[in-house]
């Protein structure tokens, strides 16, 4: 008895060790069920949730995000839609597709950055995964314009040319926006012609004020002229000359103001969704710079005019941040300056010229490390000049108020030489055309960049001014300050053609860059 009991209960054992293990086995066999089939889930999957009538509003109006509809809507799908019948089994997997394509055209853009110009120094962002969109569905209470306004960028930039492009868009469509016929005489001040009644009514539509709409060419008519002679970059003169740039303004098609806000919206999915608290945008474009301090309860602004790249070399729209202010900046000269300025310059001077070129400037020649100065008239200059000698040597300027970089320089973390600077040209802020540099942004108030950057330092304003290089003084050595990690700031650039200004005005420039025609070539929801 006493061994069958042992027997039992052995076999007890063995059996409660089985029952255990297939008990491990079937959990471990749910589980890798569980992980198949949250790994099946898929952008079909996630979007088959979504009602498809509502999908089809949602991309008849993608509109006011400046998509063309019709790339996603298509005729064939509204046949099916209209005609009803099983919608699911006709219409959902184009409307996934459709969806699916409107969603990622809208949160990364349909244009490579890298296929528009070598001035765009942006790697396009990969699109989220349906791990990521499916919270984002569900947040969204599965509803599809919900679901699609969470991708939109929410950037200030696109946000701007947005509401532009929704303030134009119905004038195109409704007719309103009609052809004026040039004069072949100036239109001035105090005059009158029905043409101008037709210009205020455009103009009106742009957001310029007009306290009436009568054939008069009055003071409201005035300004507006003038700003937008302005944004020509012409020196405004208040009248509308024959086969002059004003009317050529006024003749831009609806449409293809259409366009050219689309490609500006194009441009700005590029960059991140949302952007920092704490960031600074250059508009390249118009050539304007701000600065966003959202970290405390009252917002903080800064703006002001820029100079920056000219068409030949054009500022760069990059992603950066500002890394140490430098008073008393040396400037080093840039490879391209060197050879198709400096060397240019200096070729065919005699010796006692290039001592004069050298001493004059402020100039030194030092080798490529840095570590011996060379005497500038022991150099070929023609022979560099030529192409027969590929010399390892520098240029720099040293720190003086004449200096290229004026007295406050900024660095940045960028490999291709470009910050942001003072000037030594100040008078070049007060002219329309500010796209006059060789790359680098200069800033009307750079002080006040300065001053922001340093705050909660010993670097107050007034210390940052008393160490400024005074009138005849060349400064030996600069003052290097790292920009503090509280105060550590993003710098976003980017060619933007188009805005709507806080004055609720749509204001237009003209293209000098060409990034809008390479960007119209590849752009998948053209109008």
């Amino acid at each position: 008895m006493y061994q069958e009991e042992i027997t039992l209960g052995r076999f007890g054992g063995v059996i409660a060790l089985f029952l255990l293990l297939v008990l491990l086995t079937q959990n471990v066999a749910a589980q890798e069920l569980s992980t198949q089939k949250a790994e099946r889930v898929d952008y079909a999957s996630i979007l088959s949730q979504l009602d498809i009538s509502e999908m089809r509003q949602t991309m008849l109006g993608i509109w006011r995000q400046g998509l063309n509809p019709k790339s996603y809507w298509t005729e064939r799908m509204e046949g099916y839609f209209v005609r009803g019948g099983n919608i699911e089994y006709n219409l959902r997997s184009l409307a996934n597709q459709a969806y699916l394509q409107m969603l990622k055209d809208l949160y990364l853009g349909s244009v490579d950055p890298q296929s528009v110009g070598r001035d765009v120094k942006l790697i396009r962002k990969p699109f989220l995964t349906p791990k990521e969109l499916m919270p984002m569905l569900l947040a969204a209470g599965r509803e599809s314009r919900t679901f699609m306004e969470s991708l939109a960028p929410k950037n200030a930039p696109y946000l701007s040319v947005r509401e532009a492009f929704v303030k134009i868009y119905p004038a195109c469509r409704d007719g309103v926006w009609q052809n004026i016929t040039p004069l072949d005489k100036p239109l001035r001040l105090f005059m009158r012609h029905p043409a101008i009644e037709l210009i205020k009514k455009r103009l009106s539509l742009l957001g310029y004020y007009f306290t009436t709409q009568d054939d008069l060419f009055d003071g409201d008519l005035l300004n507006a002229v003038s700003d937008v002679q302005w944004n020509l970059r012409i020196k405004p003169d208040g009248e509308i000359s024959p086969n002059g740039k004003v009317w050529g303004f006024l003749n831009v098609s609806c449409n293809e103001r259409l366009q050219q806000m689309q490609a500006d919206m194009e441009k700005m999915r590029w960059f991140p969704q949302y952007f920092e608290k704490r960031y600074v945008f250059v508009n390249l474009a118009m050539s304007y710079f701000i600065l966003v301090d959202k970290s405390y309860d009252e917002p903080r602004y800064i703006s002001f005019r820029t100079v920056n790249g000219r068409v030949a070399r054009k500022s760069p729209t990059m992603i950066d941040e500002v890394q140490k202010v430098i008073i008393n900046p040396y400037w080093t000269v840039p490879p391209t300056i060197f050879s198709e300025d400096k060397v240019e310059d200096l070729k065919n001077l005699t010796k006692p010229e290039i001592i004069e070129y050298f001493t004059s400037h402020k100039y030194e020649v030092w080798d490529g490390g840095f570590r011996k100065r060379i005497d500038p008239t022991t150099i070929n200059w023609l022979a560099i000049s030529e192409g027969r000698i590929t010399p390892d040597i520098h240029i720099r300027q040293l720190p003086h108020l004449g200096n290229a970089l004026g007295v406050l320089k900024f660095d940045l973390t960028n490999s291709f030489s470009i910050y942001l600077h003072d000037t030594n040209q100040r008078e070049l802020f007060n002219e329309p055309m500010r796209q006059l540099s060789s790359g680098c942004i200069r800033l009307e108030r750079p002080l006040d960049l300065a001053e922001f950057l340093l705050e909660d330092t010993p670097w107050d304003r007034a210390t940052i001014e008393s160490v400024f290089a005074r009138p005849g003084e060349v400064i030996l050595k600069s003052t290097e300050l790292p920009v503090p990690k509280s105060h550590q700031t993003a710098i976003y650039t980017a060619y933007l053609t188009s805005s709507l200004s806080s004055d609720g005005v749509v204001r237009f420039v003209d293209d000098l860059y060409g990034q809008n025609a390479a960007i119209k070539r590849y752009l998948r929801a053209l109008f």
